[in-house]
């Protein structure tokens, strides 16, 4: 079969026409041994702080609840950044929730009681940064042996590929940019009572490119933001600017 990739779909304005497709209420991870209907909206932030707070935004008018899971380990974005940290706050403040985006590749796990180490060794992190409970993980490029760990908890964190949102949950995915399963649009044409839909709010942008420009775009933001910081510095310090 040709592939076909969608790139109408990844804008602002579809996004928010999707949104309002939603037919079951969105929770946030830890709600769901008490609802029998429900849809876990998820974005795993691989790239951009800046496009996750803008769909926030958009979220917010429409009343959805979202989890944003934020990856310590991110080459495009750093947590400890003022403007990054003042964004995810930002994004707290409008009513969604914040888990743990987890590389399993930084480190050598060979064993579940690694993996809980170095998961509460990340969490404590963002708890401290952020001032909140992180209840949630979810893995980073999840191997087919990382995906063995499978338990519905990891370091008293909820595991988005525990073995329980596999078998009882429905997915939807735009990993990498295009619809690898469904496109979401059909997905949530389906009458499904538990769904859980992963976005990547770098792929959702003002107009349409294919996704590695707007990876680029993400990578030439931050580049332009980081000289822009450092005249501003110069400046500040009475410092000349030798080139």
């Amino acid at each position: 079969m040709k592939f076909k990739y969608n790139e109408d779909d990844f804008v602002e304005k579809k996004y928010k026409k999707i949104l309002k497709k939603i037919k079951n209420q969105t929770i946030f991870f830890d709600q769901v041994k008490f609802k029998d209907n429900f849809t876990l909206w998820r974005h795993d932030v691989d790239f951009s702080i800046h496009r996750a707070y803008s769909l926030a935004k958009i979220e917010k008018k429409l009343n959805i609840r979202a989890t944003y899971f934020i990856l310590l380990s991110c080459n495009f974005y750093n947590v400890f950044e003022k403007e990054i940290k003042d964004l995810i706050e930002k994004i707290l403040s409008l009513g969604h929730n914040i888990g743990l985006h987890f590389d399993v590749t930084q480190y050598d796990i060979q064993s579940e009681k690694q993996l809980e180490k170095y998961l509460n060794f990340e969490k404590k992190i963002l708890e401290n940064l952020f001032k909140t409970k992180i209840k949630v993980f979810s893995f980073h490029n999840p191997t087919v042996s990382v995906l063995c760990y499978d338990d519905f908890k990891y370091a008293r964190m909820i595991n988005t590929y525990s073995k329980y949102f596999k078998e009882k949950v429905r997915y939807c995915s735009d990993s990498n940019g295009y619809w690898r399963y469904n496109k979401l649009d059909n997905f949530l044409n389906e009458k499904y009572s538990k769904t859980q839909i992963l976005t990547h709010p770098a792929w959702w942008q003002k107009s349409i490119m294919s996704p590695f420009k707007r990876i680029k775009r993400c990578v030439n933001g931050r580049s332009k933001n980081v000289i822009l910081n450092y005249k501003k510095n110069l400046k500040k310090n009475g410092r000349k600017n030798i080139k």
